[in-house]
């Protein structure tokens, strides 16, 4: 019998997958076969169901076949019992176990029940070339069963049998399905970065999309969305290595807070307004978006698709700066270019600060002053450290802004860091974003202290150097 078996679903496995092609050509070399009935899919098939709580369905097509296609044929659909499974198991090798008559329904195209359930009658006429049994599956009870005996594979098997002496012999089928339980989740998930300038939009809109994960919704039902507290994201940024801020709520526009579905729709959409007025400079923000819930019941939020987390920050915009905007407190009469060798785009030249008995401004030490062309607000200062002498790299650094030539100098910043004072020869140092309270037009990049000393000392001999010096802002 196996090998008949295999014989037959040799013969068949040339069925195209369109329900109205079922006719296999290769029974036109067989002058036996004047018609034949099998099933489309014969053998063992796979099938995923979801948990919706209310039947699962599935078509099975029965197709008819030959050399005779406009002949008529009689089947029956028997599903299989106890001694056929234990008989199925024994000449396979397998170990299946049936899924209980009082766990799924045979149905016609409406899916109400047919009155017969131990068999399905099809009856083809001269010009149908397939028939479909239609089965609908308790899939709540059917889980159920699976998560009680997670050892045992559940299966529903069948056979064919036709009147026709040339389709006598049996064709079976064997459903293994799988329950899942439908899930909604985020087309976009995890984090999606995105950098401003000053030549950005004001404003920009980012779309994400909620999906189900079936092949056909048959339900209305909402799903629930809203901002992350800062408690969530500073446990996001604890547990991956970040240091976002969470995005002010007066910064953003989220379009709804409840996404429909609709039925026959399997996505549903949200937009997200960000304004970048406001944000501070080369700040990491984030705004991260849940799905908080879904109105149905049955269905699940998919943990590990569940956040959209937007993370944004506003870069500067380089400032050309040129000679006539750059002068310098001092330079040594004789090593380096002055204060025009900042600005060359040269690393190799230098500017130096006094170093034969140094006196420098008790408040400022040695200092570089940029007179700027248009205002700015926010503000980041890089430097390269000379490049062939590290012996005057700058160790602390404090930047002072004013609005006007007769204003007073307001402190910005205070830096003093590690990688300033172990910086080596030819090294860019960028150090962290400034923000005034109003515009400015003059920054003072002061220099307190050097790898050599004190730079606000009197009457010694430390001093500094710098290669060059870049400088990005916004307004």
């Amino acid at each position: 019998m196996k090998k008949r078996l295999f014989l037959y679903i040799a013969i068949l496995s040339a069925v195209t997958a369109a329900l109205s092609a079922c006719e296999d050509h290769r029974s036109d070399n067989m002058e036996e076969f004047q018609t034949m009935v099998y099933f489309r899919n014969g053998g063992e098939q796979s099938l995923t169901l979801f948990r919706t709580g209310e039947d699962g369905f599935y078509r099975i097509p029965v197709c008819k076949s030959g050399r005779n296609l406009s002949g008529t044929a009689n089947a029956v659909i028997i599903p299989f019992d106890e001694a056929q499974m234990s008989m199925y198991n024994i000449q396979y090798e397998t170990d299946y176990a049936l899924i209980p008559s009082s766990l799924y329904t045979f149905t016609d195209e409406n899916r109400s029940p047919l009155g017969e359930q131990t068999k399905v009658e099809l009856s083809f006429g001269p010009e149908d070339s397939y028939k479909v049994v239609n089965v609908a599956i308790k899939t709540v009870a059917l889980s159920a069963l699976m998560e009680a005996n997670p050892d045992k594979q559940y299966v529903l098997g069948m056979q064919v049998f036709a009147d026709s002496n040339v389709s006598k012999d049996i064709n079976l089928i064997v459903l293994k399905p799988d329950v899942e339980v439908p899930e909604v989740s985020l087309v976009t998930s995890g984090v999606e970065a995105y950098r401003y300038t000053s030549s950005s939009p004001l404003t920009q809109t980012y779309h994400n999309t909620i999906t189900l994960n079936m092949e056909e919704n048959l339900w209305d039902f909402n799903c629930t969305i809203a901002p992350a507290s800062a408690e969530w994201l500073a446990d996001f940024n604890y547990s991956n290595g970040k240091n976002y801020d969470l995005l002010p709520a007066s910064q953003y526009i989220l379009s709804t807070t409840t996404v429909a579905f609709k039925k026959g729709e399997l996505d549903a959409s949200f937009d997200i307004e960000i304004s970048r007025e406001g944000m501070d400079m080369l700040k990491e923000y984030a705004i991260p978006i849940l799905i908080t819930g879904c109105s149905k019941s049955e269905f699940v939020v998919n943990q590990k698709k569940n956040a959209y987390i937007l993370n944004l920050r506003l870069d500067p915009d380089q400032i050309t700066l040129t000679s006539d905007m750059v002068s310098v407190s001092c330079s040594h009469n004789g090593d380096g270019g002055g204060a025009p060798a900042l600005v060359d785009g040269d690393v190799t030249t230098y500017w130096h600060s006094v170093y034969s008995t140094h006196n420098g401004d008790p408040v400022y030490g040695e200092y570089v002053d940029i007179a700027l062309k248009s205002p700015l607000k926010s503000i980041v200062l890089s430097y390269c450290t000379r490049h062939n002498n590290n012996n005057g790299i700058p160790t602390h650094i404090q930047v002072y802004v004013r609005e006007s030539e007769t204003a007073s100098w307001t402190m910005i910043g205070d830096e003093q860091t590690d990688e300033m004072s172990s910086a080596s020869t030819a090294q860019w140092v960028t150090l962290s974003a400034m923000k005034a309270d109003k515009s400015f037009k003059y920054i003072r990049m002061a220099i307190v202290e050097a790898a050599s000393g004190d730079m606000r000392a009197q009457g010694t001999t430390s001093f500094t150097a710098l290669g060059e010096l870049q400088l990005f802002g916004t307004n």
